[in-house]
């Protein structure tokens, strides 16, 4: 069974970075992006984020409360 890293590797900072470059916001919003990994997991290259807003932007509490389990 393949373990899982006890941390970030520093390999995967710069895209980190990247998706929280663009984070803020506003209201709440959904990130993408699709990064190219080689053999042993490393990111080597990656598409530019997409940011979606999700609106209506007073909803944010009942959109969260859906995702933690309360709605």
């Amino acid at each position: 069974m393949e373990s899982l890293p006890q941390d970030i590797q520093p390999q995967w900072l710069s895209v980190i970075r990247r998706l929280q470059s663009i984070a803020k916001s506003s209201g709440l919003s959904v990130l993408s992006i699709n990064i190219l990994v080689d053999a042993d997991g490393v990111p080597q290259a990656w598409t530019a984020p997409n940011k979606v807003l999700i609106e209506p932007k007073n909803a944010a509490a009942t959109i969260l409360a859906l995702f933690n389990g309360n709605g």
